[in-house]
């Protein structure tokens, strides 16, 4: 962190909600205070564009509320974590000496949910599947390198009976989410928490659901709006317990270190993480499938309703329509549209059209923009869409991840932007590469799009370039190997220290 940071300012969407988790926490309303807390998280993230945690230290205010908030029902909890390997150092067995070689570390996930086309739930069943795949036990008769299990925790779903200060929309993995539920129990147990009661009834059904697979390690999939995965967290359910930073990462009693996805928010967060006693590790993407869609051919235009002679851009999101009408995106795909009248523009995600529709009626001829603006609904399977298309224009100030990643791998090529510091403003210019437009410079995000629509052997060589580094530094496999080899040495390296201890101890009693 810079030592010139101006200080740090509570916005006003935010400080009503904190005030709310101080008192509370004073009265000791454990499950109130916490809530208040997710409410302020919710809202900075999901309506402010992380205008409050988008900065690291503003993640610490939260962790060290969040301290207050559960002290005391964190205690009655118990430990299964850090005590266990503690326990075992101090009564002389030494935590190595109770597992072979062989034998596989215990992995649990934690995610806050599971969504058909949300990246970060794409992301944790194919880490999952990958973990398994590449096991060698079930067959062979060796051992796994891991043995895995999740824990759905289902807290971004209103609860029963409905929380009376934070409210959600009606779902539950098991309407949004079925489809990769169901590829998830194929490979290993899932357990999916009741959204019952408060968040500390779900954190309470969650504990036991960890400390029945007693994990080596725990990574959470959480942010400090994940108030289940926040308690399970503080309670200690895992000798070892990472955040697996999906954007704003979660610096929350009990968490030992933060695995970073965006190697530019790593290195500006690294030294205050550091310096509260926190792990800092990174790999290059939460990893997205570069070669799902490499072979498919494209899809039929006449079938998306475009022409098929016109040059046509894509953007791609399940939150794309938020995300263009949070800054200047859409007023500026307006002008170039106007700008370039034969052009065409193809939305993908599950999301509604409507407001961006009603927007292009405030805007000089909306009418013939609006014709031109073609919206396919959502998709699970969205590659041949984006294949029928000459570029791919990474929306701003927020972007996306997966989406980059797998259109680089159809050799479509991206234009994205850096434009700020937080990870959903720079994670495209991370993956893009050489490619990317490094300033929030609009001008020159918009000319390079034209440049590739009206030249196509350009837009050739830039898709070529960006895929072969999206299948070599980008595709889940790499990054999936990546993960599993950090959650490994997080245990095995614990465990030596437990070891080292114990043996200290010894030779003090000797």
């Amino acid at each position: 962190m810079e030592a010139s940071l101006p200080p740090l300012s509570i916005p006003v969407h935010v400080g009503p909600h904190l005030k709310r988790a101080l008192r509370l926490a004073e009265e000791g309303d454990h499950a109130g205070s916490l809530e208040a807390l997710a409410a302020a998280a919710v809202i900075d993230i999901q309506a402010a564009q992380q205008e409050f945690l988008g900065d690291i230290r503003a993640c610490a205010v939260i962790a060290d509320v969040t301290r207050a908030a559960l002290e005391g029902w964190t205690a009655r909890q118990g430990s299964s974590g850090q005590a266990t390997v503690e326990r075992h150092a101090t009564t002389g067995a030494s935590p190595s000496a109770r597992r072979t070689a062989g034998d596989p570390v215990r992995v649990l996930y934690f995610a806050p949910n599971l969504a058909s086309g949300q990246a970060a739930s794409m992301n944790l069943v194919r880490l999952v599947e990958w973990h398994v795949r590449h096991g060698v036990g079930r067959s062979g008769g060796e051992r796994l390198r891991v043995e895995v299990a999740v824990v759905v925790c289902d807290e971004l779903t209103e609860r029963t009976p409905a929380l009376g200060y934070l409210r959600c929309p009606q779902s539950p993995t098991s309407a949004i989410g079925a489809e990769l539920l169901a590829r998830l129990r194929q490979s290993c147990t899932v357990t999916v928490l009741p959204a019952n009661g408060t968040h500390l009834d779900g954190a309470t059904a969650g504990i036991a659901a960890a400390r029945a697979f007693a994990p080596d390690v725990a990574l959470f999939m959480g942010s400090p709006a994940c108030a289940v995965q926040t308690a399970i967290a503080a309670a200690r359910v895992a000798p070892v317990q990472a955040c697996l930073n999906i954007g704003v990462p979660m610096l929350s009693p009990g968490i030992d270190a933060v695995i970073y996805n965006n190697p530019s928010k790593e290195a500006r967060d690294a030294a205050f993480v550091c310096a509260r006693g926190l792990e800092v590790l990174g790999v290059a993407t939460s990893g997205g499938d570069a070669q799902v869609g490499a072979a498919l051919a494209p899809f039929p235009r006449s079938e998306l309703a475009l022409p098929d002679a016109a040059p046509v851009a894509v953007s791609m999101s399940n939150v794309l329509v938020r995300r263009m009408l949070a800054g200047t995106f859409a007023r500026d795909l307006v002008a170039f549209l106007r700008r370039n009248p034969d052009v065409w523009w193809l939305g993908i995600g599950f999301c509604d059209p409507a407001p961006f529709y009603q927007f292009l009626e405030t805007v000089e001829d909306g009418a013939e923009i609006r014709r031109r603006c073609v919206f396919a609904g959502g998709s699970s399977k969205p590659w041949s869409m984006v294949k029928s298309c000459q570029v791919l224009l990474n929306e701003y100030p927020e972007g996306g991840g997966n989406s980059v990643i797998e259109t680089m791998g159809c050799g479509v090529p991206v234009v994205a932007m850096r434009a700020g510091h937080r990870h959903a403003e720079s994670i495209g210019a991370e993956l893009v590469g050489e490619d990317a437009i490094q300033s929030n410079d609009i001008t020159a995000y918009w000319r390079l799009a034209e440049r590739w629509i009206r030249d196509p052997a350009a837009a050739a060589t830039a898709g070529a370039r960006q895929r072969a580094r999206a299948m070599s530094t980008l595709d889940y496999g790499v990054i999936c190997d990546a993960y599993e080899r950090i959650a490994v040495d997080l245990f095995h390296r614990r465990v030596r220290v437990a070891d080292a201890g114990a043996s200290a101890e010894l030779a003090a009693v000797c």
